[in-house]
């Protein structure tokens, strides 16, 4: 039915529109997927090395030693760290938020629903529980942060603001929708020549 007519050279499109967008989609989903894991390196760093100074004896403030400048995570850049007793109240933390300790939401200090990540040092090299999650205290502003456990029982959280990253995946994806767009008016033009040519042979 659509071969001969106009619909011909469409129907061409639309099948190279799909794999086009397929292909779009899974660059873009692939490389916003690693900006957003590379974001954890630091956290998770800073979290398993304090945790493995805590069950070797060390004290909260040898984590935060007292009088350290703190990360404002509204503003900064910067990586925090905190240190949580078993109920989840702030012990010390290097960040603050309006002048208080990062408060994070209580649902995230349950381990039932934590995952198991390899670590080459921390437990004996074991498999490390670990909760990593993206927390949003405010309307703007988003936190990466590593949530670990020590032996002790005690809680250390590290994390950092997503803002970079975040700007850099929305330029990411400014990008492929222009390329995609344009492939997609390529393909358009190319389909009629195609389907003019070979009506004409």
């Amino acid at each position: 039915m659509l071969k001969g007519t106009w619909l011909e050279p469409l129907a061409w499109w639309a099948y190279g529109a799909i794999a086009v967008t397929g292909v779009c989609v899974l660059a873009y989903a692939i490389v916003q997927q690693d900006y957003r894991e590379s974001l954890n390196d630091p956290q998770i760093q800073l979290a398993e090395d304090a945790a493995l100074r805590l069950q070797n004896g060390g004290a909260p403030a040898d984590i935060v030693p007292p009088g350290s400048p703190l990360v404002d995570l509204r503003n900064s850049l910067a990586p925090w760290i905190a240190v949580y007793d078993a109920q989840g109240s702030a012990l010390e933390a290097s960040g603050q938020l309006d002048g208080a300790p990062p408060k994070l939401p209580d649902g995230v200090f349950d381990t039932s629903h934590w995952l198991a990540h390899p670590s080459g040092l921390f437990y004996n090299q074991s498999p490390v529980l670990q909760n990593r999650f993206t927390w949003q205290p405010e309307s703007g502003m988003r936190q990466a942060v590593i949530l670990t456990r020590a032996q002790n029982g005690m809680y250390i959280a590290a994390g950092r603001n997503m803002r970079e990253a975040e700007q850099r995946i929305e330029h990411e994806g400014e990008i492929v929708f222009i390329l995609w767009a344009f492939t997609l008016g390529c393909l358009l033009v190319a389909s009629f020549i195609g389907w003019r040519l070979l009506r004409s042979g």
